[in-house]
């Protein structure tokens, strides 16, 4: 993990000496996620926090390609045993988008593919499934500085998984994803 960290950051610092330019972002920030599955929420709840990461780089006039990644953990109890469950969802997109800037105000649209993850753990099994989703979304950035930026996001995105049935377990269909409110800093270089 740490090696692979460690080859994403050389990347970048490699290609901002090739391109520079203002061509470059980076945000971290964190979101609400509105979730859209009806068995999710009747354990876990509709509203989960979760954190992202997104960078992109400007390769045509106000085109750019991006790419993201966002997670989320809840847990439940199950009644009469009292044993946790644990889910665990994860996004990581790979998108294109179109902003315009007006002075310090700048809009944007993007679309992106997904590979959307789901862990959930109760009662000592687990369980693993991943698929290809979307995300389509819209945001605004306010720049405070030259190259510092706050800004807002609304998205919504969707993967569907299969999982399959044990004697504990429901199988079927399940959404991962969902609406998404976010805020986030980030940096144009």
């Amino acid at each position: 993990m740490r090696k692979s960290i460690f080859i994403g950051v050389w990347i970048v610092f490699f290609s901002l000496q090739l391109f520079g330019g203002d061509k470059w972002f980076v945000s971290a920030g964190a979101g609400a996620v509105f979730a859209n599955d009806e068995r999710f929420t009747d354990l876990y709840g509709r509203l989960q926090f979760s954190p992202e990461l997104k960078a992109g780089y400007e390769f045509y006039e106000n085109f750019y390609l991006w790419l993201g990644y966002s997670f989320f953990s809840a847990t439940y109890t199950i009644p009469v045993l009292l044993d946790e469950a644990e889910v665990n969802q994860h996004s990581l997109a790979l998108g294109v988008g179109w902003e315009i800037r007006r002075g310090r105000l700048q809009s944007d649209f993007f679309a992106a593919l997904t590979w959307a993850g789901l862990t959930e753990q109760a009662l000592d099994e687990t369980f693993r499934s991943s698929a290809a989703g979307f995300e389509l979304g819209t945001g605004l950035r306010y720049y405070i500085k030259k190259k510092v930026f706050v800004g807002v996001t609304f998205s919504y995105s969707e993967a569907r998984v299969t999982l399959s049935e044990t004697e504990i377990h429901i199988g079927g269909r399940r959404l991962l994803g969902g609406m998404r409110l976010a805020a986030n800093l980030g940096l144009r270089f």
